[in-house]
């Protein structure tokens, strides 16, 4: 096992002192209308018992009541020409100390080079979310080759999961390097990623949760508060189709409800299915907790009762990514369509499906990063990559 890397160790500290109002601020931005899955456990989530637990699950379709795109800008780096967006956040609060992002800036990765070459890309971009913004670099850097997806935390900091690089890569809202996450027996191909932070300071901290392409395990990484950061593949089974880069699917669109009983939900690209596991930070340790069955639609292992596929088949077709809006509700987008479409999927939290957009009508397989905005039903937008047209739009009102 080759040794992690933590440029970023005492910083750690910082973010897990901080994860408290980071849990509040996300549980009061995501209330709104909707509920919990009902998923078997009992209430263990800081959100869910300071009263954040949202009261009803919401059947509003956001999808259809946002009528209009817009294109924000393009994604191509204006440095050496990578392509083909795929990670995207959103920076909902002005990062702490030095920072060239800021708050209402789009934050996206390059998973191809200049030459379109699937998997090179190299760089992250970022952008003020208004239509007609150009793009600027915050970092180039080999860690980050074929970065599939980001997420980010209060500091303002994105981590990426890099597939070609096989690592983890945290990256300051000044645009450098503060952690580098490897491990050559159980970082394969990185592929989608949850930030979930914790709400005190003492160990684990905060975690990076890492879902691999190659391997279907879901790794929980550790960050800690001042030691090396640990790795455990706390879920595993879920299937990939071992595909080159630019054709790969397996377990991905991660998101993370502090306000639904502390739920994660994890995209089946293979299967067409949306899983749902409650209170992961809590209950998952231990390698295994969850094991996937072969069909994608049941579990065992020691938490298995804590898993529920809440969705399964059409309109999914082969979906990567994934957005959590704020009344509970996802967003998912497909790759896969016969017909050349770029579907874009809405299901509330109980898996009722709500909708289901054409958002391109380009070649298919357009649609990876996505995230959402707003406060209520009546704010929110929805941003997303467009890899036909290497930008990105938002859908909104």
């Amino acid at each position: 096992m080759k040794e992690p890397q933590s440029n970023g160790d005492a910083m750690r500290i910082n973010i897990s002192l901080a994860a408290a109002f980071v849990l509040l601020a996300s549980a009061c931005n995501a209330a709104g209308n909707s509920q919990s899955v009902p998923l078997q456990g009992g209430i263990s989530n800081p959100a869910e018992a300071s009263g954040q637990a949202r009261p009803d699950v919401d059947h509003t379709s956001i999808l259809k009541m946002l009528t209009t795109t817009a294109v924000i800008g393009s994604t191509v780096d204006p440095t050496n020409g990578d392509q083909n967006p795929y990670g995207l956040v959103y920076v909902n609060a002005k990062p702490f100390g030095k920072s060239v992002l800021k708050k209402g800036d789009l934050v996206v990765c390059n998973f191809n080079d200049q030459a379109n070459v699937q998997g090179n890309g190299t760089t992250v971009e970022y952008m003020p979310s208004t239509p007609g913004s150009s793009p600027t670099r915050l970092i180039q850097d080999p860690s980050l080759k074929g970065c599939a997806s980001l997420v980010i935390n209060s500091f303002g900091e994105t981590y990426s999961a890099d597939s070609g690089a096989k690592d983890a890569v945290g990256v300051s809202a000044a645009g450098k390097i503060v952690q580098t996450l490897k491990n050559s027996k159980l970082m394969i191909e990185p592929w989608g990623s949850v930030y979930i932070s914790s709400v005190t300071s003492y160990p684990p901290g905060d975690g990076l949760w890492v879902a691999d392409a190659s391997t279907g395990k879901i790794l929980r990484i550790n960050l800690g508060t001042g030691g090396k950061p640990t790795y455990t593949p706390v879920i595993s089974g879920f299937a990939v189709n071992h595909g080159v880069p630019g054709s790969i699917l397996g377990p991905s669109g991660l998101q993370y409800d502090p306000a639904n009983h502390g739920t994660l939900y994890v995209i089946d690209g293979v299967n067409n299915t949306v899983v749902a596991i409650h209170d992961p930070y809590d209950n998952l340790n231990t390698a295994n907790e969850v094991v996937v069955g072969s069909n994608g639609m049941t579990f065992s292992g020691p938490k298995a009762a804590d898993a529920k596929v809440i969705y399964h088949g059409a309109p999914l077709d082969g979906p990567i990514s994934s957005a959590l809006l704020p009344n509970g509700n996802l967003i998912l987008g497909n790759t896969l369509n016969k017909n050349g479409k770029n579907v874009m999927v809405e299901i509330a939290s109980d898996g009722t499906l709500l909708a289901y957009k054409n958002v391109d009508k380009g070649a298919a397989g357009a649609l990876f990063g996505i995230v959402a905005t707003g406060t209520s039903d009546a704010t929110t937008q929805i941003y997303f990559n467009d890899d036909n047209a290497n930008n990105i739009q938002v859908l909104q009102k």
